[in-house]
């Protein structure tokens, strides 16, 4: 996946993120893309959120399975037709960057 594409692919993601959870403390951590076993693209997007109350900030299931599917409509609306798949990491397992 080209850079450009990559890049596009954040700020969609990022524009979700702030239009469709604004009640939950997630952030885009990373979005990558990757290739499965059988050779197809899809696109890893990891959100972090802060665990400081266990998981009451994560969305459950049901929100996570909407989610992928709101994603993917919004990626295809930029050209962008890689399958999200989303990943979740708590604030407390991400290192922190050295300054």
């Amino acid at each position: 996946m080209k850079q450009r594409i990559l890049e596009q692919a954040r700020r969609t993601v990022d524009a979700f993120l702030q239009r469709h959870c604004v009640d939950t403390t997630l952030s885009v951590l990373a979005v990558m893309p990757e290739v499965d076993g059988d050779g197809d693209e899809f696109l890893w997007i990891a959100f972090k959120y802060d665990d400081s109350n266990g998981t009451e900030g994560l969305p459950d299931s049901l929100e996570r399975i909407k989610m992928i599917g709101r994603l993917q409509t919004k990626l295809q609306d930029v050209d962008i037709d890689a399958f999200p798949v989303l990943s979740f990491i708590a604030e407390s397992e991400v290192d922190e960057k050295p300054e």
